[in-house]
């Protein structure tokens, strides 16, 4: 059998959490497929080797989860991310319904509007918090009412998402309090009121309704809610503090994004690329198979690095620098293959509009103190970004 390097790296210590970017470039500096020790799993890190295999999901399979806790996976197993086609095709496409780029031009005023509105507020402050107080605006002032939970969901979302996202992976002490709010949010889709209680234009009544057209029990229908839940907030909320701590520490980047507006739309997918707001799932291998040269074993469990093939040197040159005019094509920050991030679209919309409000008022922004990491299993992104906007 041909085995992979084992690395001494607990993929969920806090230090690795805190600072994934040095575990990415030990594993890579090993090879595409390496052992996690501690973990006691495969990880696929290397760019060629990721995407080949996030495309073959008759072998990788979603269906049975993608956290590496199985009590976990039979609780989250019937949402469009847990499935695999042809189940997920269908699930999907209901749920991706408002998320294309067409139907998003009908929210993208109100964004701009809100974008504005937050980008005044914080230059007249002066002093804010990039990861507190900017990036979660946009999110949880128009996507959440987009989405239209009803009082309590609406008022949870944030902390179920974030809940959903340590789940799938080793929250390790954290893992009592996220199961607490996993269990919250079972509890919320199993009750015949939460239906009544859905905003009747918002995004989940109207996927929860084709559902149950399309022949899903009423039940199942309510899972697709989920869809909504996790990726609606977290991974913006990140993408955005994020950016602008790159900003702050690259001043010439924003400079040149101020100069030549086009370049946005580049600046977004090298901030997604860098930060890769998930940093891994896992898969099923339903077959035993090779993968770069080291073999993997039916039934075992494995890890999709996304945040490490986006560091790959032999994809993206000198990987760990920030340039918003580099190619980024083919990034894996918004995921790969079939289950490629269902709310990209909007990720982009929201930050497009945010830093085109932003580059009409701030020449530059200056870090007022350190960043502090948040700590999740899954998700890579900062707690506080102390910055200073300099009209």
């Amino acid at each position: 059998m041909n085995k992979a390097p084992s690395l001494d790296v607990d993929f969920y210590s806090d230090a690795t959490i805190a600072d994934p970017a040095s575990a990415y470039g030990e594993m890579l500096n090993h090879g595409p497929v390496v052992y996690l020790a501690p973990n006691n799993l495969h990880a696929i890190c290397g760019f060629d080797a990721l995407t080949s295999s996030l495309r073959n999901h008759r072998v990788f399979r979603s269906g049975l989860g993608v956290s590496i806790n199985e009590g976990v996976n039979k609780v989250l197993i019937g949402s469009t991310l847990h499935s695999d086609p042809p189940e997920h095709d269908m699930t999907r496409a209901i749920t991706f319904a408002p998320l294309t780029p067409k139907a998003l031009t009908e929210v993208r005023a109100r964004i701009e509007t809100e974008a504005a509105f937050i980008t005044d507020k914080m230059i007249n402050q002066g002093a804010f918090d990039a990861a507190s107080e900017l990036a979660p605006y946009l999110p949880l002032t128009v996507v959440r009412d987009l989405v239209g939970l009803g009082e309590r969901g609406s008022n949870n979302m944030l902390e179920w998402g974030a809940a959903t996202f340590e789940l799938m992976g080793d929250p390790k002490e954290r893992r009592d309090a996220a199961a607490a709010k996993l269990k919250d949010l079972r509890s919320f889709l199993d009750d015949e009121v939460t239906l009544s209680g859905l905003k009747p234009d918002g995004w989940a009544n109207k996927a929860t309704s084709k559902g149950i057209e399309a022949g899903i029990d009423k039940q199942k229908a309510a899972e697709l809610m989920r869809d909504y839940i996790a990726p609606s907030l977290d991974t913006t909320i990140s993408a955005i503090g994020y950016g602008i701590n790159l900003f702050a520490q690259n001043p010439e980047q924003w400079e040149k994004l101020c100069a030549d507006r086009s370049l946005i739309k580049n600046a977004i997918e090298e901030i997604v690329r860098l930060n890769t707001p998930i940093r891994a799932f896992s898969r099923y291998v339903a077959q035993d198979i090779n993968v770069a040269g080291v073999d993997l074993a039916k039934d075992s469990r494995v890890l999709m690095v996304f945040g490490a093939a986006n560091r790959d040197a032999e994809k993206f040159p000198d990987p760990n620098r920030f340039d918003i005019e580099r190619s980024t094509r083919g990034h894996v920050g918004f995921g790969h293959g079939v289950h490629a991030c269902l709310g990209m679209h909007l990720a982009r919309l929201e930050m497009t509009c945010l830093f085109n409000a932003l580059a009409d008022r701030v020449k530059r922004f200056e870090a007022t103190g350190p960043v502090v990491p948040v700590i999740n299993a899954s998700i890579h992104a900062f707690a506080s970004v102390p910055v200073k906007a300099l009209v």
